[in-house]
C-alpha cells in the first residue's frame, strides 16, 4: 500500500515540476513579446499620445543596423564624432611639395532646430563623453581663458556670449555638447595630419600665423573654440583674435547686391514646381507639420529642409519622435523627407541658384585668394579658419561649379591646401608658377572636378605603407584666372561685382530678366 502511494506522489511531483517549467516558459515568451513590441514602437505609429511611453531612438550604431539601410542617411546628417575621420587630407608628405598654409571653412556642430518644436525642452542634448578627459580639458581651458586679461582682445564682439553651450538643455538654434565633441574630434583629426605629419607650424606659432573668422552667431563662435582647442598645439588666447564676419557668406566688402532677391525668387519658383509635381511630399509635410510644430498657434512647416531640420533634433539625440492626438511621426517619414531633398538636388542644376551663389561667395573667394597671396609672399598666415554654416559651404561649392555633392552635415569642412614646389626654380616675376592648391570636402579630394583647373597629378609612395598616392594639384594661376572679374562675372555680362548686381530700373526689364532666368 505504502509503495503504491510513493509512486503516486512521485508522479504528482513530476506533474507539478512540468507545470512550473511551462509557467516559466510562458513568462519568458511574454517578456520577449513586450520587449520586441517596445523596440518596434520607436519606429512605428503609436496610438498613445505620451511620448515617454514609446520606445526611444538611440544614437549608437545599433540604431542604424543593416536591417535599416534607409536610416543610415540620418546618421550621416547627424555626423556623430566617431564618424569623423581623415581621408584625402594631406598626402604630400616627403615630396618636393611643401605645405605653405591651409584655409578651412567649417559648418558649426550639432545644434537645436532653428524653430521651436514639440517637446524640445524634454530632449536631452548632452553627450555621453561630457565626463571624458578630453571634454573636461576643453571645459577647463576655455573657462580659464574666459577669466584671463587677454580674453576681451581675443573674443572681441563675441565677449557677450558664453564659451560653452548648455550641458543638457536643447535650445533652438544653439550649439549642443554633441556639437562641441564633433569639433574637438575634427580639430584633433586635422592636427594629426597637418601639424604632426606635415609640420604646418615649423616654429612656435605667433599671433599672425593664425587667423579666425566667425559669423555673428553663438553656435559658430563656440564651434570655433572647440575646433581650435582640438587643432592647435597650444590653446593660447593671447595669440589669437576672432574676427566677426559680415553675413553667413563672409562677403566682406562685396555684400550689397540687388540682383540676389530676383535670383532667389526664381529659384524658389523652381523648387515649388518640383514639389507640386510630388503631391505625396506636400501631403506628408502637411501631416507632419501638425505633429512637429510647437503648438496649434505655431507657424506651419511647409519646406522640406525646415522639416528635416526640425526632425533631426529627435533623431540625433535618441529621443522619441513626437506624437499628438495619438498619431506619431515615423522614422520612415524622416527618411522620406531626406530622400526627397536629395532627389531635388540631383535634378538639373539651377542657373538661378548657381548665379546667386557666385555673387554671395565672391567676397569670401577674394579673401581666400588674397590669403593665398600672403602665404606665397610672406609665408604666413599658416592657418585661416572660417566658422560658418551649411549655406557658407554651399555658396563656395556652387560658385566653384562643382557637380552634385552631399549636403553639408554638422561639422562639415572644406579645406584649401596651399603647396610650393620646392624643386621649381623660377624668377621673381614667375614665382607664382611654383604654387598649387588642393580642395578637400569632408575628406574627399574634389580638385579634379574644378572646371577651370588643368589638374597636375602627383604620384608618390608613402613611406609608412609603401602605397602609391595620386594627388591632384591645381595651379594657383588657374584660381587667379577664375577670379579675374572679366571671367567670373561673364555669366552676368558684367566685368565687376557692382555691375553684376545692378538691375535695370524699368519694370518691363525686370520681368524680362525674370522670364529668362537671369
Amino acid at each position: 500500500m505504502m509503495i503504491r502511494w510513493n509512486k503516486k506522489l512521485k508522479g504528482l511531483r513530476c506533474y507539478i515540476y512540468l507545470l512550473g517549467w511551462l509557467g516559466l516558459l510562458l513568462v519568458a515568451l511574454s517578456y520577449w513579446r513586450a520587449e520586441h513590441t517596445s523596440l518596434r514602437a520607436s519606429h512605428a505609429p503609436s496610438r498613445r499620445g505620451d511620448d515617454e511611453s514609446r520606445g526611444k531612438w538611440t544614437s549608437d550604431d545599433n540604431a542604424y543596423g543593416p536591417d535599416k539601410p534607409r536610416l543610415k542617411k540620418l546618421r550621416q546628417l547627424c555626423n556623430p564624432a566617431e564618424r569623423i575621420h581623415a581621408a584625402s587630407e594631406g598626402r604630400l608628405a616627403n615630396t618636393a611639395y611643401d605645405l605653405m598654409g591651409m584655409i578651412v571653412a567649417i559648418r558649426h556642430g550639432d545644434r537645436g532646430p532653428l524653430m521651436s518644436v514639440r517637446n524640445l525642452s524634454h530632449i536631452n542634448c548632452s553627450h555621453r563623453s561630457y565626463m571624458s578627459g578630453a571634454y573636461k580639458n576643453f571645459v577647463s581651458a576655455v573657462m580659464n581663458a574666459s577669466r584671463s586679461s587677454d580674453f576681451a582682445s581675443f573674443a572681441g564682439s563675441f565677449s557677450k556670449y558664453p564659451v560653452l553651450p548648455s550641458l543638457y538643455h536643447c535650445s533652438a538654434a544653439h550649439l549642443t555638447p554633441v556639437g562641441v565633441v564633433q569639433h574637438l574630434k575634427l580639430g584633433k583629426v586635422l592636427k594629426e595630419i597637418y601639424i604632426n605629419n606635415l609640420n604646418l607650424f615649423s616654429h612656435p606659432w605667433e599671433i599672425d600665423d593664425v587667423v579666425i573668422h566667425s559669423t555673428k552667431f553663438r553656435r559658430t563662435y563656440q564651434s570655433a573654440l572647440a575646433f581650435l582647442h582640438g587643432f592647435l598645439p597650444k590653446f593660447d588666447v593671447s595669440q589669437l583674435r576672432v574676427v566677426e564676419g559680415r553675413s553667413v557668406s563672409f562677403c566682406n566688402n562685396n555684400c550689397r547686391c540687388d540682383r540676389l532677391a530676383l535670383l532667389d525668387e526664381k529659384y524658389d519658383q523652381e523648387r515649388k514646381m518640383f514639389r507640386n509635381s510630388h503631391p505625396g511630399v506636400m501631403d506628408l509635410l502637411e501631416r507632419l507639420s501638425a505633429i512637429v510644430k510647437e503648438g496649434p498657434g505655431a507657424p506651419d512647416i511647409t519646406h522640406p529642409g525646415a522639416m528635416r531640420d526640425a526632425l533631426l533634433v529627435y533623431a540625433c539625440h535618441g529621443h522619441a519622435l513626437p506624437c499628438v492626438g495619438g498619431v506619431c511621426v515615423q522614422a520612415e517619414d524622416v527618411s522620406s523627407i531626406i530622400s526627397y531633398e536629395e532627389w531635388e538636388r540631383r535634378q538639373k542644376k539651377s542657373k538661378a541658384k548657381h548665379k546667386a551663389s557666385k555673387l554671395r561667395a565672391y567676397g569670401l573667394l577674394k579673401d581666400i585668394a588674397q590669403t593665398m597671396d600672403t602665404m606665397m609672399r610672406d609665408g604666413k598666415p599658416k592657418f585661416v579658419l572660417y566658422s560658418g554654416h551649411d549655406k557658407t559651404l554651399n555658396y563656395l561649392l556652387d560658385s566653384l561649379s562643382l557637380p552634385a555633392y552631399q549636403l553639408p552635415n554638422y561639422a562639415s569642412r572644406i579645406i584649401f591646401e596651399v603647396y610650393k614646389n620646392s624643386s621649381f626654380k623660377s624668377t621673381s616675376e614667375m614665382y607664382r608658377n611654383s604654387f598649387y592648391f588642393r580642395i578637400i570636402y569632408n575628406g574627399k579630394d574634389i580638385t579634379k572636378f574644378l572646371p577651370f583647373c588643368s589638374v597636375k597629378i602627383i604620384s608618390h609612395y608613402t613611406s609608412a605603407n609603401n602605397v602609391l598616392n595620386a594627388v591632384n594639384l591645381c595651379p594657383i594661376t588657374s584660381f587667379d584666372n577664375f577670379l579675374r572679374a572679366s571671367n567670373y562675372f561673364a555669366v552676368f555680362n558684367a566685368t565687376n561685382f557692382k555691375s553684376a548686381c545692378t538691375l535695370e530700373k524699368t519694370s518691363g526689364a525686370l520681368r524680362q530678366i525674370a522670364n529668362t532666368g537671369q
